[in-house]
């Protein structure tokens, strides 16, 4: 299958993405975020899911804001914790769309 030049794909984890990612996708007509899912490093024995949601919830409204606001397409998802695996959902979600490295 081949990659679409108009559509990108950025997965970010418990940092905000970067400026440099953010003007890279500003290459792309749409962009799909995928925001993963990372449980707090203060969890240490408990995981709190909620606290990991709603966080993810937050860098991902935050990044598509940011992306829109640079007059990207973008739409986006919360992920797995995993890297790989968000990577994964996101692939099934836009097929053809260029993973940006993030």
């Amino acid at each position: 299958m081949t990659s679409d030049p108009h559509r990108a794909i950025i997965v970010i984890g418990a940092e905000e993405p970067t400026e440099a990612l953010l003007a890279e996708a500003e290459r792309y007509e749409e962009v799909f975020v995928v925001a993963r899912r990372v449980p707090d490093p203060g969890d240490r024995w408990v995981v709190d899911d909620d606290r990991a949601e709603a966080a993810a919830r937050g860098r991902l409204a935050r990044a598509v804001a940011r992306l829109r606001g640079r007059g990207v397409r973008a739409v986006g998802a919360i992920g797995d914790e995993d890297a790989g695996s968000a990577r994964e959902d996101a692939r099934a979600a836009f097929p053809t769309a260029v993973a940006l490295p993030s």
